[in-house]
Parts: structure tokens; C-alpha cells; sequence
């Protein structure tokens, strides 16, 4: 009787064995090819003030990884979050004095998180390197931002590829090269910033590709040529700054057409020519053409649907009177006529807002 009931449980014992071995079990970890990928990531940069890269440790790198997300079911990395920024927030026993400083350089091998849809590696001063080539394969990618970095090198030339791009951040970086044509074929770019770098060349002349742009902001760069007129197809672009760069020709009066351009900064190029009136007569709130060379008189078409936070015409070579039609305006909040040949003063400045800095910023020739 003992040894049949020992073979009847150990039955029993071998009958759940193999059943409980047909059961799918969950896997927690991210696969390991990305695990290595994250790996070489951590290798590639350093932090010697914050411990960055505390929390990668361990093999499931979808748990507690700082700036690292992955997706609920695939266990896949969509998301890499290293901004310097925040990262002071999340150590905070840290003494406040303590500045992120970061140096080293982008691994190629985040081109093998293929499920990434965001990547921000920001204002780490020091990070250095090219932008890897391959980060144009990651063809779900909508979110890049490298900006306030060290990095060098040109822009990706095939750019283009990543067609679900919704944000560009290049900022505050010493990237160089022109802008490649590509970079036209970003349909969904909603934000476009290559502020402070050393970009040549001209502006793309199918720039009116970038058809949901809202932000264009290319300043102090070394851009030449004129605007090109493809611009004015971008229509719901809101904020456009070609400041500080070596632009030249003329300003195109079709920038005063565009239906919700609010903000027009051409501060410190070569412009020339007079300023044309759909742009003194348009709804933008802030206009700056400083230091350009432009020339001839102010247009006299303010009136109530005028409406300006700042008006900057200063270092050019405007001549005669200032504009009458300008005591209409709804508001100006700063107005910058200095440095140019006008003469006479403003009738009244009743009809400004208090804060109005008044003129006369104008000098005699």
C-alpha cells in the first residue's frame, strides 16, 4: 500500500511539473539587447557631480531606471529622459550649489532601442561627439531634444527620415554644416530649434514643406542668402527668429500676410531695402529688424488693430519723420527707433500704455 501511494504522488508530482510548464510566464525585464544597448549609453557619458546612472543596475532595466520608460506590455524602451534640468529634483540631498555637468558623448547604440519615440539628452554643457548617423532609423521617433550640449558635426543628412518628428531641439550646441535639404520632409515638425550654433549656408528653399511648423527659431547662426519665399506656405507658423545670422535681400512683405505670425525677429543680418508695409500694418505683437540696413521711411499705417508688445527698428538707416499714424496704435509696449536718421517726435504718447520706454530713441543724422 506505501509504495503504490508513493507512486501515485509522484505522479502527481511529474503531472504538475508539466503542466505548470506549458504556462506562459510574464517576463519583467527588458529584452537584453536593449538592456546592452542602455549599457553602452551609461558607458559613453559621465556625471562626477550627480549619480546619474545609480539606478542602472540590475538586468530589468524597465524598473526604477532613471529617465529610462518602456512600454507597459512589450517591455520595450520607448523613452530616454536625461535632462539636466530636473535632474536636481531628483537628488535633492545633494548640496544646492551642485552644478549637472556631463561630458562624453552620444553612443551609436541608441539607434538599437528601435521602439524609441523620445529622446532628450539636455543641457549637459559638456557632451561632446557627433549625432550618431543612425538615429535616422528610428523611424518612431517624434521627440529629439540634444540641445545646451558641446556636440560638433552636421546635422544628419537623411534627417528627413523621421517622418513622425514632432520636435527638433538642436539648441545651444556648436553643430555646423548646412541644414540639410531633408529636413524639409518633416511633415508633422511642429518645433524646429537650432538656435545657437554655427550653421551655414542658405535656409532650404523648400522650407514650405514643413507645413505644421509653428516654431521656427534659427538665430545666431551663420545662414546666408535671402528668406526664401516658400516660408510664407508655412501657415500656422507663430514665431519665426532668423536673428544674428548673414542674411540678405530684402524683408518679403508676405511675411506681414502670414495668417498667425505673431513673433518676427531679423535682428543683426544684411537686410536691405525699405520695410514693407504689410509688416508695420500687420497683427504680429513683436517685430525686431535691428541692426540690418534698412532703409527709407517709416509707413504710416498704424491704427487700432495695432497691437504691439515691441516694436525694434533701431540701427538701420531709416530716414524722415517718425510714423504720425503711430499715436493710433491700440498699444506699444517698447518702441526702439535709436540709431537712424528720423527726425520729429511723437505727437502724444497718450494713448500708450504707461510702461511704454518712449522715444525719443532716435538720433539725428
Amino acid at each position: 500500500m506505501g509504495s503504490s501511494a508513493s507512486f501515485f504522488l509522484t505522479k502527481t508530482l511529474m503531472t504538475l511539473l508539466l503542466s505548470l510548464t506549458a504556462i506562459p510566464i510574464t517576463v519583467n525585464s527588458c529584452p537584453s539587447s536593449e538592456w546592452a544597448a542602455l549599457m553602452s549609453i551609461k558607458a559613453s557619458l559621465k556625471e562626477p557631480n550627480f549619480p546619474v546612472f545609480q539606478t542602472w543596475r540590475g538586468t530589468n532595466c524597465c524598473y526604477r531606471w532613471f529617465g529610462v520608460t518602456c512600454d507597459p506590455t512589450t517591455r520595450r524602451v520607448t523613452k530616454i529622459n536625461l535632462n539636466a534640468l530636473t535632474i536636481t529634483d531628483y537628488h535633492r540631498n545633494l548640496p544646492a550649489t551642485t552644478t549637472p555637468y556631463m561630458t562624453g558623448h552620444i553612443s551609436s547604440s541608441i539607434c538599437n532601442l528601435t521602439q524609441l519615440f523620445s529622446i532628450t539628452i539636455s543641457d549637459w554643457k559638456g557632451i561632446s561627439g557627433n549625432i550618431p548617423n543612425c538615429i535616422t532609423t528610428l523611424s518612431f521617433l517624434q521627440y529629439l531634444d540634444l540641445s545646451g550640449n558641446h556636440i560638433t558635426g552636421q546635422i544628419p543628412f537623411s534627417i528627413g527620415r523621421l517622418t513622425l518628428l514632432t520636435v527638433l531641439n538642436l539648441a545651444d550646441n556648436h553643430i555646423s554644416g548646412n541644414i540639410p535639404d531633408s529636413l524639409v520632409s518633416l511633415s508633422n515638425l511642429m518645433t524646429l530649434d537650432l538656435r545657437n550654433n554655427a550653421i551655414q549656408g542658405p535656409i532650404p528653399w523648400a522650407f514650405g514643406g514643413l507645413k505644421k511648423l509653428n516654431q521656427a527659431l534659427l538665430s545666431h547662426n551663420q545662414l546666408t542668402g535671402p528668406i526664401p519665399p516658400s516660408v510664407s506656405k508655412v501657415y500656422g507658423l507663430a514665431d519665426l527668429d532668423l536673428s544674428l545670422n548673414r542674411l540678405s535681400g530684402s524683408v518679403p512683405g508676405w511675411l506681414g500676410k502670414m495668417a498667425v505670425l505673431d513673433s518676427l525677429k531679423l535682428r543683426g543680418n544684411k537686410l536691405t531695402e525699405e520695410i514693407p508695409r504689410e509688416v508695420l500694418g500687420s497683427r504680429m505683437s513683436v517685430l525686431d529688424l535691428s541692426g540690418n540696413a534698412l532703409s527709407g521711411r517709416i509707413a504710416n499705417v498704424f491704427g487700432a488693430k495695432s497691437y504691439f508688445i515691441s516694436i525694434n527698428l533701431s540701427r538701420n538707416n531709416l530716414t524722415g519723420s517718425v510714423a504720425k499714424s503711430m499715436v493710433l496704435a491700440s498699444y506699444i509696449g517698447y518702441l526702439d527707433l535709436s540709431h537712424n536718421r528720423l527726425c520729429g517726435a511723437i505727437r502724444s504718447a497718450s494713448r500708450y500704455a504707461a510702461g511704454l520706454q518712449p522715444l525719443l530713441m532716435w538720433q539725428a543724422a
